[in-house]
């Protein structure tokens, strides 16, 4: 997970301009909320990251030598966006998912286009997009792809549910669109519960950063300290 102290933020003057001062006013404290609110960002870049470290032995490295062979070895690859945008024989148009699984049983072959999200609580608007694009992106490759059952999956890495992440892309996506991050995990072959493990000692950290900053604001400070006496 990332870590506070990493996040440098927006430089203060334009930060005194921006929409977190016109709502709380102090400036130095409004600075340190545009902080958490990058941190908030870089976090889910972060999942990405560790979950592509954690399956490194089955990424594909040439989606399109892959593609070439009809059948592929029983077991489980990936095809990460950065892989995805160098392949030819896959036109994303622009829209490239975050992970192509493609896992061989014995007797089927299947692909799931997934797009993974830290969080799963989505504005209708923007429910609609990720759903859209995951079915563009199925249909515009589906004869690249027509040797898998192909399945687009929407993962919400915290969600403990399928419903739970229905409910939050305002259901405009179905249950068998959703996938939970165990789920996921489960499909590429990578321990859930360690990625959590990893993830809650750097929020630890990040709880005790946000405090430690919060008290070297003075306004902050004093304020707090009057209302304790109070």
């Amino acid at each position: 997970m990332a870590r506070l102290s990493d996040i440098e933020g927006k430089p203060i003057e334009e930060v005194r301009k921006g929409a977190y001062a016109r709502c709380f006013g102090d400036a130095k404290l409004s600075h340190l909320l545009s902080r958490v609110q990058g941190l908030i960002i870089r976090n889910g870049n972060e999942l990405e990251k560790l979950v592509t470290h954690l399956m490194a032995d089955k990424l594909i490295s040439d989606v399109d030598e892959f593609l070439s062979a009809q059948i592929m070895d029983i077991g489980v690859r990936v095809a990460t966006k950065k892989a995805v945008k160098k392949c030819i024989s896959l036109n994303g148009d622009g829209i490239e998912p975050d992970f192509i699984v493609f896992d061989r049983e014995p007797h089927s072959q299947h692909c799931y286009v997934v797009e993974l999200k830290d969080g799963h609580e989505f504005d209708t608007k923007s429910s609609e997009k990720e759903q859209q694009n995951l079915v563009d992106f199925l249909a515009t490759n589906e004869s690249t792809l027509h040797y898998y059952s192909c399945h687009g999956k929407i993962c919400g890495f915290n969600a403990n549910t399928r419903e739970e992440i229905r409910i939050g892309f305002k259901r405009k996506i179905s249950v068998e669109e959703a996938m939970t991050g165990r789920e996921f995990c489960d499909l590429v072959g990578i321990d859930y519960d360690q990625i959590l493990a990893l993830r809650a000692a750097d929020r630890e950290a990040n709880y005790d950063e946000f405090l430690e900053e919060l008290l070297q604001i003075p306004s902050v400070r004093s304020d707090l300290l009057r209302r304790l006496q109070d």
